[in-house]
């Protein structure tokens, strides 16, 4: 008996709709909600900050809700350090509290619901930034969001330590905007593979030539911070989940790393800070 190749895919979409499952996910789910922690300390004299909110349902278009009313404590090996709740959320030190280079720091949560969360960091020394260029450039062709614009290449001069195992981010601000803000704008690197080596124009950030502002002078401050290699892990985790995890290949979500136990989200983080700027008049 000869079959049509029409009937014998008929035959096969039906095959494959009497296997077809439905699989519910339910992503307005609050009774789950996880702590999510944000929080540093530097080695500057300010008040210094911890966020605390909860991961919100999937449906809700609406900032995360706030972890209020909870005990935050700084320990720093002798001294306990009580932060105080400034806005909802919001835990700040005293506004002199300043870091020290080689003390780990353990942070300290107790949430209204008498839950306990806690993470260490410890403080590691930074290098410094010998000088800073600005460059008005033509990107590469395939290397940007617009090919046909032009681009302003801030780039970092400085010595790396022999020493291995240290970790930087570079904050960026550009007339007081600030270029950094999230976390999937923030760039970093491991001396893994560049141990020793002079930072001898590293590339540390691209200003596109509709982004520049319109004013006679640009002014860059540039903030060196020294990170634990958790930290840098922390962000590539990130990273790769939001930025580079797209095509019809990539594997499923990964969980992101964090130091915060009693499963937590987010990172508690202890950096040293070396500041420069530079100042340069406008291209345009």
């Amino acid at each position: 008996m000869k079959i049509s190749i029409y009937t014998l895919l008929l035959i096969i979409l039906l095959c494959f709709c009497s296997c077809e499952q439905t699989i519910d996910f339910d992503l307005n789910n609050q009774e789950n909600a996880r702590l999510v922690v944000e929080g540093q300390i530097t080695d500057q004299a300010k008040a210094h900050t911890v966020k605390l909110t909860r991961t919100s349902s999937y449906y809700e278009n609406e900032p995360a809700p706030t972890e209020t009313g909870a005990n935050v404590f700084l320990f720093d090996g002798t001294v306990t350090h009580t932060l105080t709740e400034t806005d909802p959320g919001i835990y700040q030190t005293a506004s002199n509290f300043k870091g020290e280079i080689g003390k780990t720091y353990t942070l300290s949560i107790n949430t209204v619901n008498n839950k306990n969360y806690s993470a260490t960091s410890t403080l590691a020394a930074v290098s410094t930034i010998d000088s800073l260029t600005v460059s008005f450039e033509e990107p590469e062709k395939g290397g940007g969001k617009d090919d046909e614009s032009y681009v302003l290449n801030l780039r970092h001069y400085g010595p790396e330590p022999a020493t291995l195992g240290n970790n930087y981010i570079w904050l960026i601000s550009l007339n007081d905007s600030n270029l950094t803000e999230t976390v999937t704008d923030i760039p970093f690197i491991s001396d893994e593979y560049s141990n020793g080596n002079y930072f001898n124009g590293y590339t540390i950030n691209e200003v596109f030539e509709e982004d520049i502002p319109l004013t006679d002078s640009l002014f860059y401050e540039v903030e060196l911070h020294s990170i634990s290699r958790k930290y840098h892990d922390f962000l590539l985790a990130i990273l790769i989940e939001t930025e580079f995890n797209g095509s019809i290949f990539s594997g499923p979500p990964a969980n992101i790393p964090s130091n915060i136990s009693n499963g937590a989200l987010g990172f508690f983080r202890a950096s040293a800070v070396y500041t420069k700027s530079i100042v340069i008049e406008n291209p345009l």
